[in-house]
């Protein structure tokens, strides 16, 4: 059975010779080890996918390659700190209420102005963009991306802080920005010509931290579960399967979550609260992504630990599971670690 024959079947709850490993490596040594060859800046694009059909059954649409590290300054005078395997954007002048405003109305014209065919047209190019990606392995099944949000993860951009004072005195304008830029959103997707060139993608929505959801589970069923709801309807009309992605501990919300018809979730922060056994017992036939901790047992615990903890993962996450880190494969990630997991999914029956 190949990864990708693997990765369908799973998707499909179909049984497998063993479950599909799946993850995002942003670590020169497993990279390294499972390519064969020294990785660089200019060979990376060849590289990691190399390295990646050897060790993944799996994999999403962002497909990190080592960069050079430099400061880039950006047409708004902000500055992009760009370092070897992440890059953040540093303001030129720091968010206030009164910007964060403007900008949301800002973007709220813009939505409501938005050119649906030029928009249908763009969308089918990236999606294109992204088949490129995907085709750059011969083995590994890629999830493509939703690229639209629904909106909520403004709040990253401005601030939590200034996007609470924008939730406290103007609540209008941002209902009326997710109203209308979903609705635009929506048809878009829709009308795409090209929407189901991915059997599945990840749509990606940061609502919880550690400490459980970031919005109170009364404001997420008001200005986000509707939301989604109808982007994964919007999907599954084209009869792709929808998986969402947050960080954090989504159990206060998980029923409400897996209401809105998603056919997956990742990336499962065991460390943060989620339980894999609870949400396989709740929602037996829900695709499970992730679920191996990154910050911790891959990080710093024994090749064993990791092994015996990968196990009980697919026990508690089994059948329709995709076993991966809960992250990302990172640089603190020892070889032996990664190894070890390896080892524990393919010695693994479902």
């Amino acid at each position: 059975m190949t990864a990708k024959e693997r990765s369908l079947r799973i998707l499909n709850h179909q049984s497998v010779d063993h479950l599909p490993l799946y993850d995002n490596v942003v670590n020169d040594a497993v990279i390294e080890y499972y390519s064969g060859e020294t990785l660089t800046v200019e060979n990376g694009r060849r590289v990691v996918p190399l390295a990646l059909d050897n060790l993944l059954d799996a994999t999403r649409w962002v497909v990190y390659f080592p960069r050079r590290e430099e400061t880039l300054s950006l047409p708004d005078g902000s500055c992009l700190q760009q370092k070897r395997w992440t890059s953040w954007v540093t303001r030129k002048e720091p968010m206030t209420v009164e910007s964060a405003y403007t900008l949301l109305h800002a973007w709220l014209e813009e939505e409501a102005n938005r050119d649906i065919e030029q928009s249908v047209v763009e969308f089918d190019a990236y999606i294109g963009e992204l088949v490129k990606v995907r085709d750059s392995f011969h083995k590994t099944f890629l999830f493509g991306n939703s690229m639209f949000k629904t909106g909520i993860m403004n709040y990253s951009y401005f601030g939590l802080e200034v996007y609470s004072y924008l939730m406290a005195d103007h609540p209008e304008l941002i209902d009326d920005y997710l109203r209308i830029g979903n609705a635009s959103r929506l048809e878009v997707i829709r009308k795409s010509r090209r929407a189901s060139e991915f059997p599945a993608i990840f749509m990606c929505d940061d609502i919880a931290s550690k400490n459980g959801p970031i919005f109170s589970p009364t404001y997420l069923r008001k200005h986000f579960f509707p939301y989604l709801e109808q982007m994964v309807d919007a999907y599954h009309q084209h009869g792709v399967k929808f998986i969402f992605h947050s960080d954090g501990n989504l159990m206060p919300v998980l029923d409400d979550l897996v209401a809105t018809g998603i056919d997956g979730l990742n990336p499962l922060e065991t460390i943060a609260g989620m339980d894999i056994k609870e949400v396989r017992r709740r929602h037996p036939e829900l695709i499970l992504i992730g679920g191996v901790d990154c910050s911790q047992l891959l990080a710093f615990g024994t090749p064993a630990d990791v092994r015996r903890e990968t196990r009980q993962v697919m026990e508690d996450g089994a059948p329709w599971l995709f076993p991966g880190s809960s992250s990302e494969v990172h640089n603190n990630i020892p070889l032996d670690n990664m190894k070890a997991m390896v080892e524990a999914v393919h010695g693994f029956t479902p």
